[in-house]
């Protein structure tokens, strides 16, 4: 099993790397949250990975987090969601988010993730509310319920500020920060504020 992979970035596209270990390239399939902290093309960087084995392939997927694999490995253990299905979820939504949605049975905000219906949302609620104890995200269950009852105003601010030109990734902390100190603030000041600090 290949735990991790530390090597230069030949090439990187949101959904796949590809990693040059000692003159061996290493494709990687990652979330977009990994891509958004990426490094430039020829720089090094280390990936946490997991090794998907089938009868017909070989595929590695990578995560620049603890956390990003850890949810990933939860998601595929839950009936129905494969390796591709759980990479796209991941993409979708950020993890606490996606935490909070599943703490809280959120089925209708599970199911606007990408590849999700109702079925895999009640699924997913039923079998992963539990162990979702065990994240080591420094989030308790009023955090998580606070980070899904916000997701309306959180989702529509990031898709503002993308937008507007800011990354996904920048969207995201600069939201997370005023939504963490002020809860309350409504969707056009999030922007507002989150473009007079960038």
């Amino acid at each position: 099993m290949i735990a991790h992979i530390e090597g230069r970035i030949d090439e990187k596209a949101p959904a796949r790397v590809v990693v040059d270990v000692n003159g061996i390239g290493y494709e990687l399939l990652i979330p977009v949250s990994t891509y958004d902290g990426l490094p430039q093309e020829g720089e090094t960087t280390r990936f946490l990975t997991y090794q998907h084995v089938r009868e017909d392939q070989l595929v590695l997927f990578g995560f620049a987090t603890p956390k990003e694999k850890w949810m990933f490995t939860k998601l595929i253990s839950v009936s129905g969601i494969g390796p591709k299905l759980a990479l796209g979820v991941l993409s979708g939504c950020p993890i606490e988010q996606l935490a909070g949605f599943i703490v809280n049975g959120d089925v209708d905000r599970l199911c606007k993730l990408p590849g999700i219906g109702k079925k895999t949302a009640q699924r997913l609620n039923l079998e992963l509310k539990d162990k979702l104890g065990e994240m080591h995200l420094g989030l308790d269950d009023s955090s998580l319920a606070a980070a899904a009852s916000k997701n309306g105003d959180f989702e529509e601010a990031i898709l503002a500020l993308v937008s507007l030109g800011l990354a996904r990734s920048d969207a995201e902390r600069s939201v997370s920060r005023l939504l963490a100190a002020q809860p309350d603030l409504g969707v056009d000041e999030l922007v507002k504020r989150s473009l007079q600090k960038s």
